[in-house]
């Protein structure tokens, strides 16, 4: 009889254990809604090359840095604001060039002076002092000479001591050179500035004026100015900060994102196959809803090392990419710069048939 309850107990935990079972799967296992389900890209295209596309802005994507290492003072941008050639984006610290600018115009002004007053000579005043000492010395002249003829005309010689007789001689010889001086120094003042004085003021106030442009030049250059019409699509710093300290670049990304472009990269081998006329397509990765047609830019004609991949069985990694650029046409919010895309380009079945027609003929040669 206990036994039979045993088995009865036994079967009923059985039954309550695979009931939570089946609930918790029933549960975890989510309803898929087929119709919800994105279908993945393909080619519309009966042969074709296929790529991996980048999208970028048309201007490219311009890095920004700085000229030197200094403190972030301001960020005047914030990230999706559009601005204009020549606006500022960010301004380093600059207080002590500003210090030092005082400094050098304070003495390209000193120069600059003392240039105008060496051009200003000679002085009215200066001439009018040199005249008058001039008329001065001549008195003196005329006074030492009447002094010194009045002994030379005495009748008896002995009236006057030989010491007296030498130096009133010495003094009208001293008058006389003073005379001489007075004269010369009015001639040097009706002359102007000595050429080579003058032609050395002018250097120095040229060097004091380089200086302070110098000093512009480089308080400039802390001033990050947009390079171009665009947007700011990235900012990496933030004020206070040290560009080199923080080892990120770039500081800055800025793009002209009215026209977006594509970067295509195709495989080496297909690049005989591709011609820059036919029509292209291009699909947001894993998302074949809505279809962007391409039209051709430009070729890049350096191939470089294949970066991105689109994760196809097949794929070959260890190979170099041809870079074709394509603008995009779209309307669509959802295309950003840096989004990848899958691209599609069709193939001209002509121009393959004669190609395979060609390598058919070398071989058989």
């Amino acid at each position: 009889m206990h036994r039979r309850y045993f088995y009865i107990i036994i079967a009923v935990a059985i039954a309550s254990l695979l009931f939570i079972v089946d609930s918790i799967w029933k549960k975890d296992v989510p309803i898929v809604n087929r119709e919800a389900i994105i279908p993945h890209p393909s080619s519309p295209y009966k042969s074709y090359i296929s790529g991996v596309g980048i999208v970028e802005a048309s201007s490219g994507n311009i890095f920004i840095s700085t000229p030197m290492n200094r403190t972030i003072d301001k960020i005047l941008v914030t990230v999706g604001m559009k601005v204009k050639h020549g606006d500022i984006l960010f301004q380093l610290e600059n207080r002590d060039l500003i210090a030092t600018l005082l400094v050098q115009e304070a003495a390209y002004q000193n120069a600059l002076a003392r240039l105008h007053r060496l051009e200003a000579m000679p002085r009215s005043e200066d001439l009018a002092s040199s005249e008058a000492l001039l008329k001065s010395t001549q008195a003196e002249v005329e006074e030492a000479k009447a002094q010194h003829d009045m002994v030379l005309n005495l009748s008896n010689p002995r009236a006057i001591s030989q010491e007296e007789r030498n130096k009133r001689l010495f003094n009208y010889q001293q008058a006389q050179a003073k005379l001489q001086q007075a004269q010369a120094d009015l001639n040097k003042i009706k002359l102007g500035t000595w050429k080579p004085d003058l032609e050395i003021a002018r250097l120095a106030a040229l060097q004091a004026r380089a200086h302070v442009e110098s000093i512009k030049i480089e308080i400039e250059r802390t001033i990050i100015r947009s390079p171009i019409d665009g947007e700011v699509l990235q900012i990496k710093i933030h004020e206070g900060e040290s560009p080199n300290d923080l080892n990120r670049s770039p500081l800055m990304i800025i793009g002209n994102t009215d026209q977006m472009y594509v970067r295509v990269s195709i495989n080496q081998f297909d690049v005989p196959f591709f011609s820059s006329k036919a029509p292209a397509v291009a699909y947001l990765q894993g998302d074949a809803r809505e279809k962007f047609p391409l039209s051709f830019v430009r070729i890049e004609p350096y191939l470089v090392s294949k970066q991105n991949l689109n994760n196809e069985i097949f794929e070959k990694v260890d190979t170099r990419v041809l870079q074709i650029i394509y603008s995009l046409q779209h309307d669509d919010n959802r295309v950003f710069v840096g989004q990848q895309m899958d691209a599609f380009i069709d193939i001209n079945e002509k121009d393959q048939n004669v190609s395979e027609t060609s390598f058919e003929l070398v071989d058989e040669k």
